[in-house]
């Protein structure tokens, strides 16, 4: 998903306040989203490309326990733990595997491949090469709110939104076993690199963005 501005694209990267961020460009910008929760900078029409393109990084376990949380939230699964989680989506098994999990259907099919790309990889081209102009660190959120606000010249607050505020409140939060932490930093390893960096983090690297995951099941 992105939302194409005057001067910037907004790339959304799952499970990093994206829904607030899009919604208040949404109302008070009177923006429009493109394109749908699997596209990579890779979908910007080439004749905005020449645009400030930024999006957000966020601690990749963090990130996977609130995908974990929001979807057994929505799903209703009790038999749903987060290293079972983990196990179907990046332990080498099939999609099939999410019935043993008491999934259905059209959720053995979404959720074996939602957002299992490292996050590096929404901001590549098909070419694995990182397009981004800026990646900001969702733990900087205000901070990062108001420099973004300042070089764009745009009121992007969004202290006034919060649309998931309520989606995991009677979810709690799992414990991380040894197997569930070692599945999570083999798929998204590039992502802790990035996020381990002191400073902005680099935008000078190349991940696999073509496929919906950069790693091998």
């Amino acid at each position: 998903i992105m939302i194409i501005g005057t001067n910037f694209v907004y790339l959304h990267v799952p499970k990093t306040g994206g829904s607030s961020f899009e919604q208040m460009l949404i109302d008070r910008h009177e923006l429009s989203v493109m394109g749908d929760q699997h596209d990579t900078a890779g979908e910007i029409p080439e004749e905005h490309r020449d645009k400030f393109i930024f999006g957000f990084l966020r601690d990749p376990m963090k990130a996977e326990i609130s995908n974990w949380r929001y979807h057994r939230f929505s799903w209703k699964s009790k038999e749903m733990t987060f290293e079972g989680w983990c196990e179907w989506r990046y332990g080498g098994n099939p999609a099939e595997y999410g019935y043993e999990l008491g999934l259905k259907d059209h959720e053995v099919e979404y959720g074996h491949i939602f957002n299992v790309r490292p996050a590096a990889g929404y901001f590549c081209d098909a070419d694995g090469n990182c397009l981004a102009n800026r990646i900001c660190r969702y733990e900087n959120l205000t901070q990062e709110i108001e420099r973004l606000s300042d070089e764009l010249g745009l009121d992007l607050n969004i202290s006034d939104y919060n649309m998931m505020a309520t989606a995991t409140h009677d979810v709690p939060q799992p414990e991380v076993s040894p197997r569930a932490t070692e599945l999570v930093y083999k798929a998204k390893a590039i992502d802790f690199s990035l996020h381990s960096m002191d400073g902005d983090i680099s935008t000078n690297y190349s991940c696999p963005a073509a496929p919906n995951y950069g790693y091998e099941r």
